[in-house]
């Protein structure tokens, strides 16, 4: 009971932690897919202005199933910009794709609105994850759910897609993190 006690009142701290005001802000840098053009193609993106708003189309080329679809994703941080990337501890271990997406849209969720700056169905958790061509327009990475301290610097998510067994490829985002100004 004591333990069990320990662990809500961790959690309650976590919590009421991620409510406190964030110090820093994120734009994004670059956005990559490698692994060719049979899955996803994100070639049309481009970061508009000082801000560095994504806009562009995004293509799924195939409808995205937890039966053949699965992925991971690591985290790593570069604070010099010198391109010295080291690994995070934040990773998302290899699931099926929709439970990924469904266990970890609450961090996109603030910055991708369905029918405000993109038209992916988001908000319903489609599973399989339909093919089709998506928009985003004006999209600034949003920090509501993210946690109250990251490190400072070049952050680098990469995403493995995999078909069945193989990887069918690589999905990378760079934003910079840098001090509330």
């Amino acid at each position: 009971m004591l333990q069990f006690r320990i662990f809500i009142l961790l959690m309650l701290f976590a919590e009421g932690f991620m409510l406190l005001k964030k110090n820093y802000e994120v734009r994004f840098i670059s956005v990559d897919y490698t692994g060719g053009t049979d899955y996803i193609d994100v070639s049309k993106i481009r970061f508009l202005g000082r801000e560095r708003l994504a806009n562009g189309t995004v293509e799924m080329k195939k409808d995205f199933s937890d039966e053949l679809y699965s992925v991971s994703a690591e985290s790593f941080i570069d604070p010099n910009g010198d391109g010295n990337y080291k690994k995070l501890p934040m990773f998302i271990p290899r699931q099926p794709i929709c439970k990924a997406m469904e266990s970890n849209w609450k961090y996109l969720d603030a910055s991708l609105k369905y029918g405000v700056n993109s038209d992916f169905p988001a908000h319903l958790h489609p599973c399989p994850i339909p093919k089709g061509l998506y928009y985003v327009k004006n999209v600034s990475p949003k920090t509501d759910d993210w946690p109250v301290i990251m490190p400072r610097g070049f952050l680098k998510a990469v995403m493995t897609l995999y078909d069945e067994d193989k990887v069918a490829g690589t999905f990378e985002v760079v934003v910079q993190i840098s001090d509330l100004s």
